[in-house]
Formats: C-alpha cells, structure tokens, sequence
C-alpha cells in the first residue's frame, strides 16, 4: 500500500479566534445546569468538529446522531474517547425509573406480600431489606456519577448529513437539527 502523494496539512486553531459566527452557548434558556461553551474548529464536506467547554457541574441534552458521533472528552486532564453510536441516546441525564416510582413501589409490596402469603415472614423480611438497599445503592451511583466540580473540554466530530435529533424532557419537544446546533 503506497503513500507517495498523501497531503497533509495542520490545522490550528485558538478559540480566541474563532470568528463570531462559529462559537456561541448552548443551554441558556434551559432549566437547571445545562450551559456549554461551542466552537466549530473545522466544517467541511468530510466532517464537523466542535469543540465543548462544560463548566463544573453542567451537563448537556440527550440527543443523537444519525451517523454516529466520535467524542474526545478531557476530565480531570485524562482523555477518553468514544465511539456514540448512530442513532444512540447520550449526553444529558439518562431516563432513571425514580425510586420511589408509583408502579415499581407496589410491585415491590405485591412480591412481599406474595412471599408472606406463602408463610415465608423471614423471607419476605429479607426481600424488604434488599429492596430497601438495592433502592440506597442506587441512589449512591447516582451521587457518585455526577459531574466532578472541574472544567471539561470535549471534541466531537461528526459526519454527513451532520443530522442530531435532540431528544431531552428538559428540551420542549424532539427536534432534529443538520449542522451546528443550538438548545
């Protein structure tokens, strides 16, 4: 396999002069933490590359792409890339049942009930223990999952036809957006 006549060029850019028109916020006008400094670094007919500025504690809008989106996120100085999937859901919170939602609570209370009709108490017992962890478990995941108090960068780069549909119950209605987008 020849390389000859491969071209390379490099291309730097400092967001003191991105031009007005390709740097901006997402997030203002969306309840809780959600504010995000944009820049396009590069927009071509191959790719669309923003570059993300996530204050602490701010999080995004669940949204995906139609072709997929390759993410290089810098936390804490640490790199981590990855591959969002087309048509896969990320950013923002992810849809979590809450613990003490109407429908889950009472079957929690059918299953113990069912465990005690049959004359197992101790077992039932148990069953109600473990619920309860499993529910403070939980909540400590979550604790532990949110956002370190430092400032993020991120990287995505996304590919033709450059298609995101925002998809957030913080963001009123589903919409989909081709090329730079706003929330």
């Amino acid at each position: 396999m020849s390389q000859g006549n491969i071209q390379t060029q490099v291309i730097r850019v400092g967001i003191h002069s991105v031009p007005e028109d390709q740097h901006g916020w997402r997030g203002l006008e969306l309840p809780g933490n959600r504010k995000r400094k944009w820049y396009t670094l590069l927009e071509n007919e191959q790719c669309l590359v923003t570059a993300l500025l996530i204050p602490p504690g701010e999080i995004g809008v669940r949204h995906s792409h139609e072709t997929g989106e390759l993410n290089i996120h810098f936390s804490n100085g640490l790199p981590l890339v990855r591959w969002n999937a087309p048509g896969e859901l990320h950013g923002g919170h992810a849809p979590q049942t809450p613990i003490d939602d109407p429908v889950q609570v009472q079957r929690l209370n059918d299953a113990e009930e069912a465990i005690r009709a049959a004359g197992l108490t101790a077992v039932a017992n148990v069953f109600r223990d473990l619920a309860a962890d499993v529910a403070g478990f939980k909540q400590m995941v979550e604790e532990l999952a949110r956002p370190a108090p430092s400032l993020n960068v991120g990287i995505d780069v996304l590919f033709p036809p450059f298609k995101t549909t925002i998809d957030d119950p913080s963001v009123p209605g589903k919409r989909t957006v081709i090329g730079q987008w706003y929330d």
